[in-house]
C-alpha cells in the first residue's frame, strides 16, 4: 500500500500523521506499506519528515483567511497552481490512499486526489475545526476525529471518532532512564516544561524567574527551543535544552508535572502519558479551546499568556503538587482523556477506505 501523507507549516498536522508512520512500521507487514509527503517549502515539518526516512515533496500553497484580505487573491491562485502540481505528483507516483491531519498545503492535494478518484483520509485534532480541514472534509472519503463533539462538524455518513494518534516512541520512555538521562534526583518532584515545536520567549521567562524564586523546591527539566534566547540561569535542580532528539519519551516519564502551550498534540501526549498539565496557550488561536477542553475534563489548569508569571506557575505547580487527592484526579481525568489505540483505528479505516475502493 502506497500513502502519501501531506501537512506541514508547523508540527501540529505533522506529528499524528508520524505517529501512523511509527506504528505500521512495527506491524508485521510493515514491509507492503510505502509513504511519501507532500509538505510545504521552508516549513518546521522537514527535519522531521526526513529523519523518519519519508520522501518530501513540496507544492505551492496559499492561506485562505476567514476575513477580507487582498492576500486571500494572491493565495488562491497559488492553491489553484497547487492542485496542477499535486495532479502532476498524483500521476507520478499514483498513491493508493491520501491522507492528512490539517494544513493548507494539504488542501490542493486532497482536492486533485478528488479529481484523480484517488481516495482521501482527512483527521481532525483541534477542539474548533479549521478552514482547510473543512475544505478538505468536502472531498475526503473518510474523515476520523479526535473527540466526540467533532462528529456533529462533519457529514455523519463519513465521519468516526478514533482519537488522536500519538508516536509509540513517545509512549516508550522510563522514569528511571529520564533520572540518569537529566542528572534528576528521585526524592524531588519534576517539572517538565516546554513551550510547543519552536519554544516560547514568554514561557522561557517565565520558567527561568521561577527557578531563580523555588529555591530547590522541586527540579526543572526545561525544553527552551532552538531559536529561542537561552538561559544563563546555574542552578543544580535546573536542566534547560535547546532540543531534544530522543529524549522526549524519557521527559514524559520521570515528569510529576507538565508545563506547555495547548497544540492538541502536546495535549495527546500528555495525555497518554497520564499526567496533570498546566496549558499555556498562545494567545488568540485555537489552542485557547483546546486548552479549555482539556480543563473542562479535569485533565490540566488553564494560564493565559496574559496572566503568566513566575508567581502563578509557582501557585499552579504547588496546587497540583501538594494536594493528593486533586494530583490523582487529574492524572486519572489525563489517561481518560482520549481511546486508546487511535493510531491503529485510523490505519484500520485507511484499509477500509480502500477495500470500499
Amino acid at each position: 500500500m502506497k500513502i502519501l501523507f501531506s501537512g506541514g507549516g508547523t508540527l501540529g498536522p505533522v506529528t499524528p500523521l508520524l505517529a501512523l508512520v511509527e506504528t505500521i512500521r512495527a506491524r508485521s507487514d510493515a514491509a507492503d506499506f510505502e509513504f511519501l509527503w507532500v509538505g510545504t517549502e521552508r516549513g518546521v515539518e522537514l527535519p522531521y519528515v526526513r529523519r523518519a526516512g519519508i520522501p518530501l515533496y513540496t507544492i505551492s500553497s496559499g492561506k485562505l483567511r476567514r476575513y477580507f484580505s487582498l492576500s486571500n487573491l494572491t493565495d488562491f491562485w497559488h492553491i489553484i497552481s497547487g492542485v496542477f502540481e499535486a495532479r502532476t505528483l498524483l500521476r507520478e507516483h499514483r498513491p493508493d490512499v491520501v491522507v492528512t491531519a490539517g494544513g493548507f498545503v494539504s488542501v490542493p492535494v486532497h482536492i486533485a486526489a478528488w479529481t484523480c478518484g484517488i481516495p482521501s483520509v482527512v483527521h481532525q485534532q483541534d477542539v474548533i475545526v479549521g478552514l482547510a480541514n473543512r475544505i478538505m472534509s468536502w472531498f475526503a472519503t473518510r474523515i476520523t476525529v479526535s473527540i466526540d463533539t467533532h462528529l456533529k462538524k462533519f457529514n455523519p455518513k463519513k465521519t468516526v471518532l478514533t482519537g488522536n494518534p500519538v508516536r509509540p516512541s513517545v509512549l516508550a520512555g522510563s522514569e528511571e532512564k529520564g533520572r540518569e538521562i537529566f542528572k534528576l534526583q528521585s526524592d524531588r518532584a519534576t517539572i517538565f516544561v516546554f513551550g510547543g515545536g519552536t519554544g516560547s520567549d514568554t514561557i522561557n521567562r517565565a520558567t527561568q524567574q521561577l527557578v531563580r524564586e523555588s529555591l530547590g523546591m522541586f527540579q526543572i527539566i526545561h525544553l527552551t527551543g532552538t531559536n529561542r534566547t537561552q538561559s544563563d540561569v546555574s542552578d543544580p535542580f535546573y536542566h534547560p535544552y535547546p532540543f531534544f532528539i530522543g529524549e522526549m519519551a524519557d521527559a514524559y516519564a520521570v515528569a510529576d508535572v507538565v508545563v506547555g502551550r495547548a497544540g492538541f498534540n502536546t495535549i495527546s501526549e500528555v495525555a497518554a502519558a497520564g499526567k496533570p498539565a498546566i496549558l499555556i496557550p498562545m494567545f488568540g488561536s485555537h489552542q485557547e479551546a483546546n486548552a479549555a477542553w482539556a480543563e473542562l475534563q479535569g485533565a490540566a489548569r488553564v494560564v493565559s499568556d496574559m496572566e503568566l508569571s513566575s508567581e502563578r506557575l509557582m501557585d499552579e505547580i504547588r496546587g497540583i503538587l501538594e494536594n493528593e487527592e486533586v494530583y490523582t484526579k487529574m492524572s486519572e481525568a489525563a489517561s481518560a482523556l482520549f481511546p486508546r489505540g487511535a493510531a491503529e483505528r485510523v490505519i484500520e479505516e485507511i484499509g477500509l477506505v480502500l477495500r470500499k475502493k
